[in-house]
């Protein structure tokens, strides 16, 4: 009988992309997958860091496991994402029921820390090897079998905003091989994918170099368009600053490319933009939704908000609703300021 995994996902496309390619990999030295917690021989927890609360979450539900595990032989607990990257050794301090830390970039690793677990012995992976760990699953078939299917195509962040963490969680971009991206699309076709939705902390920041040649956000939906089984083409989480003008030509020249654009804007005010350090404003931002509307008039387009943001007055606030109404989001993501 095979050893059992079971794996928790917290936050956005991308750590549930990750959750499934843990799980392609465990598999390989025995793990199967099971939804039952209370029974189970490993138990993951892929953590997202957006805000300090999701800290306490994990904690949280870590002690919740204790409880499930007092009376039963203790399962090897693992944390992985962005929580244990932020925290690293710092979280067997405060939980020593913890066994192993990893981060988002050392997924590729966690074989190696399950088959030499010593009980009692914490482990602590995150290096911000990025180019290792793509290199190492691109071997790995990727076996989601979903009509609607995730691809991660670019991780990091060189933006730092003063608000966010992604680029001390996620490290640098960095952008994978745009044929090894394309490779992995066919195979998620092969099984069944109708739908693909490109993943990436700033996923129009793609870049990849190749023989002088850069392929582009762009270019990777003007291939996609190309295969007959896809139906539905999407792309999160974007910039502002990154939507370039072959990446907005492509809403005129692809029919399978969603009209629909998440473009996070945090603020309708350009001084709290500033002091977000955001590197954009509100008029480029308005620009932007223009020349999408001009090419097509039903494009909709979803945000982001943080309100209250330090430093925030009335003014700044209602300059946000100004923009609200303007562009008539239909879905935002709002949240009071986090520190």
């Amino acid at each position: 009988m095979g050893k059992k995994i079971y794996i928790k996902t917290f936050g956005c496309q991308m750590n549930e992309y990750d959750s499934n390619r843990i799980f392609h990999l465990v598999k390989k030295i025995g793990f199967e997958k099971t939804e039952d917690q209370e029974n189970a021989d490993c138990f993951v927890l892929n953590t997202c860091h957006i805000r300090d609360k999701a800290k306490e979450k994990v904690y949280h539900e870590i002690g919740r496991v204790k409880k499930i595990y007092k009376q039963k032989l203790k399962p090897i607990v693992i944390v992985a994402g962005c929580v244990a990257q932020a925290e690293n050794e710092e979280m067997f301090k405060r939980e020593p029921f913890i066994d192993i830390v990893i981060g988002p970039q050392s997924y590729h690793k966690i074989n190696d820390l399950l088959n030499n677990y010593v009980s009692k012995k914490h482990r602590e992976e995150t290096e911000f090897d990025t180019v290792s760990k793509f290199n190492f699953f691109d071997k790995i078939e990727n076996n989601s079998n979903k009509v609607s299917a995730f691809l991660t195509i670019q991780e990091g962040c060189n933006k730092f905003c003063n608000f966010c963490v992604v680029p001390f969680t996620r490290g640098p971009e960095y952008s994978r091989s745009f044929h090894k991206i394309l490779s992995e699309a066919e195979t998620l076709i092969k099984n069944g994918a109708k739908e693909i939705t490109f993943l990436g902390q700033n996923v129009n920041a793609y870049s990849f170099i190749e023989n002088s040649k850069e392929y582009r956000l762009s270019d990777l939906i003007n291939q996609l368009e190309k295969c007959s089984e896809i139906r539905r083409i999407r792309y999160t989480t974007s910039h502002p600053r990154d939507m370039t003008e072959d990446l907005i030509d492509c809403y005129k020249n692809n029919k399978k490319l969603m009209p629909f654009v998440h473009l996070p804007i945090q603020s309708g005010s350009n001084r709290i933009l500033k002091m977000m350090n955001r590197k954009h404003t509100v008029e480029e931002y308005i620009l932007t939704y223009e020349k999408l509307k001009k090419i097509n008039p039903s494009i909709e387009f979803s945000s982001d908000f943080i309100v209250s943001y330090p430093g925030e007055n009335e003014r700044d606030f209602n300059e946000t609703l100004d923009l609200v109404k303007k562009i008539k989001f239909i879905n935002s993501y709002s949240f009071i300021f986090s520190p």
